[in-house]
């Protein structure tokens, strides 16, 4: 295979340099983008990023608005659309040209943003119609709709430009572009997510400049961009000119790596010079420095007539990089011309050593764990443009929910990111921007193994490599997302591992073949993750994808990291995705909502639907509940209870360089969710990839009766450290006490009710309540209490619950659907009133339901004198013929004046049987309209676990409260149900679509089914968190407190 490989790679280069030579040529290139071998005329070739300084202080502020030698374009350009191509308005990059009736559009931006066509939404199938591959292998792009956008700008060259090398730099131009200046053709360029620059010395006028582009909504390009995400056009990065000298900087590598067992720091740095005036007795010097903290620690300054300069050093006991201490140095270039500064780079670096060792991906000679998130670049209101602001955002979430890996899906991110991860401390998986889903994984048919496709590859793959490889924070490189596997990505891969040995290389759809270090399968499940790491020892599995967070998900996710702890094989992973890509829609009211796939656009669009609303934040970057329950289990400390009578706890530290120096820890006891007692324990010190045990100076106590007790133990930070602010609680854990004195509490039968029965109810009374039980259904009918009603609804049996996301995927709404109004056909057998006791009655009712199969089911009301009501219900389904339950519960509905919630369960936050490992039991309370959680896509949500009492409350104080025997789960909201229920099939709809109703819906449940997590196309919330056929008994208690 490797020396297949190798003939293939020379194969490979000789097309390559075959595209490049005819793109130099004279010839007519005005179909480059339809064909996939020209992606480049008159571009620059990719180098490392950098902005050159006039002076060492202006450097150091790696502040471009400080270099006199940059010039930013952005801002409003003239800008006109047209349908395709063909129709785009010919010499429209001519000066003459009067632009003043144009439009005018800000710069970046997606012009989908700002009213021109609209925002495509898909998955895997590409969006355009009728696309596919020619016989000969070339593409099919659309020519009759394929928006084409006009931009047109001015600018004047600083006075101090002259005798300049004059360059401009447009970070990310979507899809494809031909650029103009002062009516003369510069160049062409594809590759949408890394820069494209070209020289535009020779164009130049006096005085006023005119620049010109047309863009290409979708080219031949677009076959190697098929992402999952929003199919957007326009210039969506910084647009600026750069000035240098004529013999200037053009490239610098650094290889910044760890010897003497990971002690030095081995630094090597090639400088590559081009000189314009091609001048041989031209001399050059250039001074390098290497500083931290202000202090020098090496410098040294050669000279060359020629193109290339090296510079070598070791520099001991070095602080070395990693996410956990992203210690940087300073490395400064200095270019003098003849003795004169002409040029100056400011660039921090890390040193650190990246390495597959013993099967394990190590970082600084250790195994390394990647809490990861996938991120794509986007932003609600400007699409695929990012300000810095947000960018910061995201990775300020990301540092304080325990993130510390990002995979760049599926494409390279803008420079400024990379600069925040090395300074922040995150690992980084710097993606190549190549994705051709939508043709397949055949190897006849994919264009990973297509060899007139093998130039895009290879040049895409430069374009990141060459632009990213300076930055400590990328320590690893990925060949591509879903685009096959096959001779070019053999080639990308090769051509990697020998132009940059000192990163891994993954590639997912690789699976195993020689080309990629690391197993990325993704979406491989608990079970396929436990299998690969008892079955191989040669490389890690880290998924690149994994725990679908799409609408109400990340169920299992404990699970997940109980088996990634287990094995050390397993090395982490990445969840689906960090950001739901919502667009900013004006809607019914004034608040909008978050627009997906569909919501723009004619009514056959292509579209995905809500499949890109799959993030741990939403789209403005407010939290999910799933952040909360990711922030928990990624959380780098785990704890565990030794012996809690004498306070012991072991702590265990998942960190790889991290002692916990900066960390303390505190403690709170409480009794029945109310603080009884704290303290703290002072510093925490813990080796890294080692355990403790330490002992917790809780003072000795008398339990009172009926009443649990919980230790809360919070590791937070003592100061402010890369994003984390001080006291920021890093990691925690919840302990129940092994005391209990238990004392049977009796509801009261004191008093004397009145029961009467007639045709149609029966009715229970008592000094300031009535309770009528409906006799043709044996539901509670009604319930008042001092002479107010309280039920908008009977209180009935519930079984089903509104699908998420998940449910849809898995066919719970078609293969359950008989649950859902299966209340509805119980029949009752018989209904019998009892009053043994003046202040006592039961009513005992018997069900079969012909819709179960004729399944059996009872329900025994206890009333009590003082007007509490208990609910004993028992559900024979135990056919195993019968499907799985959603639920298992009642529900009913309170007047509104009940506005208030608290209960005594898990939360503050939304929580289901299968995600709550985050959400602690306490006391919470909270308005009835703060209950609900709005998902892009309306479905179940709310909902509270292990729950002892819960409690609604009007202004008034009055209270029903409702507790168990044992723990329940709750919602209680302003909506009904149904109104988050889509049915047969999901509906484009949003949260504005559901209702507000003059009524409280509140659940009383005994189990309901876990949300799930591993995917949100087929797969089921893992076996223990499903309700299967059986037999259930559940009671409940309801009091009034007036």
């Amino acid at each position: 295979m490797r020396n297949f490989t190798f003939c293939l790679n020379l194969i490979s280069v000789a097309l390559f340099s075959f595209s490049l030579q005819a793109q130099n040529s004279s010839a007519d290139y005005s179909n480059a983008w339809k064909d996939e071998q020209v992606f480049r005329i008159n571009k620059e070739e990719p180098t490392a990023w950098f902005i050159p300084y006039q002076n060492e202080e202006a450097a150091r502020s790696h502040n471009p608005a400080k270099s006199s030698y940059y010039l930013s374009l952005n801002g409003n350009w003239k800008f006109k659309w047209f349908e395709n191509p063909a129709n785009a308005l010919k010499g429209f990059e001519k000066t003459d040209l009067n632009d003043s009736k144009w439009d005018e559009i800000p710069v970046p931006g997606d012009w989908q943003m700002y009213g021109y066509d609209y925002p495509i939404y898909t998955n895997i199938q590409f969006p355009f119609k009728n696309w596919g591959i020619n016989p000969d292998g070339s593409p099919i792009v659309p020519e009759d709709f394929n928006p084409t956008g006009l931009y047109r700008t001015r600018f004047k060259l600083p006075s101090d430009w002259d005798n300049q090398q004059v360059f401009i730099h447009f970070g990310s131009v979507n899809s494809a572009f031909y650029l103009y200046l002062n009516g003369k053709f510069v160049g062409y360029s594809q590759d949408t997510k890394t820069p494209a620059a070209f020289n535009l010395t020779k164009y130049l006028v006096d005085g006023e400049n005119t620049l010109a582009l047309k863009v290409i909504r979708w080219s031949d390009g677009s076959y190697l961009e098929d992402q999952d995400f929003w199919r957007l056009s326009g210039i969506e990065r910084d647009v600026f000119l750069v000035a240098t000298p004529q013999v200037r900087i053009q490239d610098f590598e650094i290889a910044s790596v760890l010897t003497d067992d990971y002690q030095d720091g081995k630094f090597n740095l090639s400088v590559k010079l081009e000189d314009h005036q091609q001048k041989s007795d031209h001399t050059s010097g250039i001074a390098v420095q290497i500083k931290r903290d202000g202090n020098l620690i090496y410098s040294e300054e050669k000279e060359t007539t020629g193109a290339e300069l090296t510079f070598d050093t070791l520099i001991k006991d070095v602080a070395q990089w990693s996410a956990e201490f992203p210690n940087l140095y300073e490395l400064e270039l200095v270019l003098k011309s003849n003795g004169k500064v002409t040029q100056v780079i400011n660039q921090e670096i890390g040193f650190r050593t990246v390495e597959i060792k013993d099967g394990l991906l190590q970082v600084n000679g250790k195994p390394v764990t990647l809490r990861g998130v996938n991120l794509h670049e986007h932003h609600p209101e400007t699409g695929h443009y990012v300000d810095i602001e947000t960018r910061k955002l995201d990775l300020e979430l990301m540092k304080q929910n325990n993130i510390n890996a990002i995979r760049t899906c599926h494409y390279p991110q803008d420079p400024v990111f990379y600069e925040m991860c090395n300074t922040y401390g995150f690992y980084v998986v710097d993606e190549i921007n190549i994705e051709s889903h939508a043709i397949g994984y055949d190897l006849d048919k994919t264009l990973g193994n297509q060899p007139n496709w093998g130039p895009a590859h290879l040049d895409r793959t430069k374009n990141a490599v060459e632009r990213d490889r300076n930055n400590p924070s990328v320590i690893i490189w990925s060949l591509g997302n879903e685009a096959g596997n096959g001779v070019n990505f053999y080639n990308t891969y090769n051509w990697i591992k020998e132009n940059d040995p000192t990163r891994p290389v993954q590639y997912e759809r690789a699976g195993e073949e020689f080309n990629t270090d690391i197993v990325a399968y993704m979406y491989i499940g608990i079970k396929g993750m436990e299998h690969y790491a008892r079955n191989h020892t040669d490389r890690p599995l880290i998924p690149c994808e994994y725990a679908h967070a799409m609408g109400n998900s990340l169920g299992n996710f404990q699970d997940y990291w109980d088996v990634i702890y287990k094995y050390k094989q397993l090395q982490g992973g990445f969840i689906w995705d960090w950001v739901d890509q919502g667009l900013v829609k004006e809607g019914k009211d004034t608040e909008g909502f978050w627009a997906y796939g569909g919501d723009f656009g004619p009514e056959d669009v292509l579209s995905d639907n809500n499949f890109c609303m799959n993030g741990l934040v939403s789209p403005d970057r407010k939290p999910h509940p799933a952040l909360f329950e990711m922030k928990k289990v990624y959380q780098p400390i785990y704890l565990e209870a030794l012996n809690l009578k004498t306070g012991e706890i072991k702590l265990t530290n998942h960190y790889s360089f991290d002692a916990l120096s900066n960390l303390k820890l505190e403690w709170v006891l409480e009794a029945n969710g109310k603080e009884f007692k704290k303290g703290t324990y002072g510093d925490v010190e813990v080796d890294a990839l080692s355990s403790k045990v330490i002992k917790l100076n809780i003072p000795d106590f008398e339990p009172a009766i009926n009443t649990e007790y919980f230790l809360n133990v919070y590791l937070k930070s003592k100061t402010e450290r890369d994003l984390v602010p001080a006291n920021h609680v890093v990691a925690y854990e919840q302990f129940k006490l092994p005391v209990s004195l238990i004392q049977e509490v009796t509801n009261a039968s004191e008093g004397n009710l009145k029961l009467n029965e007639d045709d149609t109810v029966i009715t229970v009374s008592g000094a300031d309540f009535k309770i009528t039980v409906d006799k043709t259904t044996g539901w509670v009918k009604t319930i008042e209490k001092k002479g107010k009603s309280l039920l908008e609804m009977p209180l009935e049996p519930n079984f089903w619950r509104a699908p998420t996301d998940n449910d849809y995927g898995n066919k719970m709404h078609e293969k359950s659907a008989v649950w859902k109004d299966v209340v509805s056909q119980f029949e009752v057998l018989g209904i019998e009133s009892t009053q043994d006791l003046p202040g006592l009655v039961e009513i005992a009712v018997d069900y079969v339901i012909p819709a179960l199969q004729n399944q059996t089911a009872s329900v025994r009301y206890t009333i009590y004198g003082d007007g509490t009501l208990n609910v004993h219900s028992e559900f024979d389904f135990l056919n195993n013929k019968l499907p799985e339950i959603p639920r298992i519960g009642f529900r009913t509905r309170i007047k509104p004046e009940f506005d208030t919630f608290s209960y005594f369960g898990r939360g503050p936050h939304e929580n289901y049987t299968d995600r709550k490992t985050s959400a602690l039991v306490g006391l919470y309370e909270s308005p009835v309209k703060d209950q609900r959680f709005k998902y892009a896509r309306p479905q179940e949500n709310g909902y509270k676990t292990d729950v002892r009492w819960a409690r609604l409350k009007n202004s008034r104080g009055d209270v029903i409260e409702v507790s168990s025997t044992g723990t329940f789960g709750t919602s209680a909201m302003p909506f009904a149900q149904e109104s988050f229920d889509d049915g047969a099939e999901k509906e484009q709809r949003h949260p504005e679509d559901v209702a507000l109703e003059s009524f409280v819906e509140w659940h009383i449940d005994l189990v309901q089914r876990g949300v799930g997590g591993d995917d949100s196309w087929g797969a089921l919330p893992h076996e223990k968190y499903r309700i299967f056929p059986g037999m259930y008994a559940f009671d409940f208690t309801m009091k009034f407190d007036f």
